[in-house]
């Protein structure tokens, strides 16, 4: 089939049964060497869809919420704004195979700023000095290493891309804004993220 031919990894994984009382299922497909993600991901639905196991449909162990692993050779990259799953420019980045690893803030040492321009609209993470700032909530993803530098390579002022500190404990690279893009910026970082920004603004 166009899997095997295509070199990419699949799953099937047993779904809600039909209204007809008929098995029905979906199959997860990713790139090649994603197998282990695939059978997490198809454990995790498999759970949600209550259809237990074999014909006496017996009952699942639950299983916990896991954070996908970062391939060895890929890059971290920290979102905040019009990339964040969901947001306008989030296919950028699953168009050169990123995914999503994990949900979290920054530390209390950013400034969160609301950038003139677009659309898109984009808001400008700035460094500032400990205790001066707010957690902000951001998006760490991962991406294959000639894909992160095509994305970096296409980021236009005033961003650009920087180490963070993140609320846990990590340092990758992710968005930061030059302290001149923010000049006549508004500062939004009461909201805490851009998305809350979004909903109680748009």
């Amino acid at each position: 089939n166009f899997v095997n031919l295509l070199d990419l990894a699949a799953i099937a994984v047993p779904g809600p049964w039909r209204p007809d009382a008929r098995a029905a299922g979906v199959t997860f497909i990713g790139p090649h060497g994603s197998d282990a993600r695939l059978a997490g991901i198809g454990r995790a639905f498999h759970v949600a869809a209550g259809v237990g196991m074999g014909a006496a449909r017996k009952a699942l162990a639950p299983v916990k919420a896991a954070t996908p692993a970062l391939a060895p050779d890929h890059c971290e990259l920290v979102v905040v704004g019009a990339h964040l799953s969901g947001l306008a420019l989030n296919s950028e980045i699953t168009a050169l195979g990123g995914w999503l690893l994990r949900a979290t803030t920054t530390e209390a040492c950013y400034r969160l700023y609301a950038l003139p321009g677009g659309p898109p609209q984009r808001p400008g993470l700035l460094r500032v000095g400990d205790g001066a700032g707010t957690a902000i909530a951001v998006e760490v993803w991962a991406l294959p290493p000639d894909g992160f530098a095509r994305f970096v390579s296409a980021i236009p002022a005033p961003l650009g891309i920087g180490t963070l500190r993140l609320a846990d404990g990590t340092r990758p690279k992710g968005f930061l804004c030059e302290p001149e893009g923010v000049t006549n910026a508004i500062d939004i970082s009461a909201y805490g993220g851009w998305r809350t920004f979004l909903a109680k603004t748009v």
